[in-house]
């Protein structure tokens, strides 16, 4: 069986790095250096330091480093061994499904997600998962580098995306942008709660913001952000737009460029966005991406790294082909 999923376009950003970068050249010379290609063990990080572990787990094969291209797969595993589910047959004739906790067994790892990605010089295209988001491949790249002292540790990974206007074309100078956040609604106030005190950039790695991860950043405190939500009726949601804009001193807006949105919003749903500059383009924005079917496996719902890995590739050289990007496959 195939599934059809979104392949993404990213691009390394090189200005906080230096001209003649190469990611592609440079992760292929750690893995081999460190002797990292030769087990996965020795590419596990502890990112989060949560119970957690983000591994560069498959991996291209080494033979084929020395062309354009290397691929991975980067899984994230939860520490702990019960998981809760139901037991029975759904087709059963019962009042209600029975919740039981599993023991996986000491040795067990929980599989959180996985992300697929190749990388063409300083071209990216990846496959995010349900949880786990270009977000968590900037992050691993940025520890597994800055541990080979490749970066500095104040130096990051920050893959760009491409954002084009709904007909494929270059976006215009905008001078607005707003963003649009999921409601949060009426409160279990253990929920609430939960959302108040996690961190707004973890939260957006997994789900969609809400408006109160924006209005934290926006420097809400908890105390208001509770006695916000304690107001919301029974069934209701608060809901959020936010807008961002330059103003000069004569109070006239400025033009926001095309390579900060392209870095600002990298991480966001292209849904949740609108831009205002000639004219509107709200609902009429999106990412350089292009759905491809990918192989899964044993007819389930894991998808087939080689598969995934190949169709990112394909991608690629579709773009190049076709002038979208510069990337050189020679």
């Amino acid at each position: 069986m195939a599934k059809k999923l979104t392949i993404q376009y990213r691009q390394l950003k090189t200005d906080n790095l230096w001209e003649d970068i190469d990611l592609k050249a440079m992760i292929v010379e750690v893995l081999r250096r460190r002797g990292w290609a030769e087990t996965a063990k020795s590419r596990i990080l502890n990112l989060d330091q949560d119970g957690s572990l983000v591994i560069l787990n498959k991996i291209s094969p080494p033979e084929t480093w020395d062309g354009p291209i290397f691929a991975g797969q980067i899984i994230h595993l939860q520490d702990g061994t019960e998981v809760q589910a139901v037991l029975q047959s759904l087709e059963d004739d019962s009042p209600e499904f029975v919740l039981q906790n599993i023991d996986l067994g000491a040795r067990a790892k929980v599989l959180r997600g996985a992300l697929y990605f190749a990388a063409v010089g300083n071209h990216v295209g990846l496959i995010e998962g349900q949880q786990v988001k270009g977000r968590t491949l900037e992050r691993y790249l940025t520890a597994l580098l800055q541990k080979a002292d490749e970066i500095d540790p104040e130096q990051f990974v920050i893959l760009n995306s491409k954002f084009l206007t709904g007909d494929g074309k270059e976006l215009s100078e905008s001078s607005e942008i707003t963003v649009s956040a999921a409601p949060s609604h009426g409160p279990a106030a253990e929920g609430l709660q939960r959302i108040v005190e996690r961190e707004a950039g973890h939260a957006t790695e997994h789900e969609q913001a809400t408006v109160f991860d924006i209005l934290r950043i926006l420097g809400w405190s908890n105390e208001a952000l509770v006695s916000l939500g304690e107001e919301i009726p029974e069934g209701g949601w608060v809901e959020g737009s936010f807008k961002v804009f330059i103003k000069e001193r004569q109070r006239k807006k400025r033009p926001i460029s095309r390579a900060t949105i392209n870095e600002a919003l990298r991480n966001i749903d292209p849904a949740d966005l609108g831009l205002k500059g000639d004219g509107s383009e709200r609902g009429g924005i999106v990412k350089l991406s292009v759905q491809r079917e990918v192989d899964t496996v044993g007819g389930g719902s894991l998808i087939d790294p080689q598969s995934a890995m190949e169709q990112i590739v394909n991608a690629l050289r579709e773009w190049a082909t076709r002038g979208k990007i510069d990337c050189q496959f020679e």
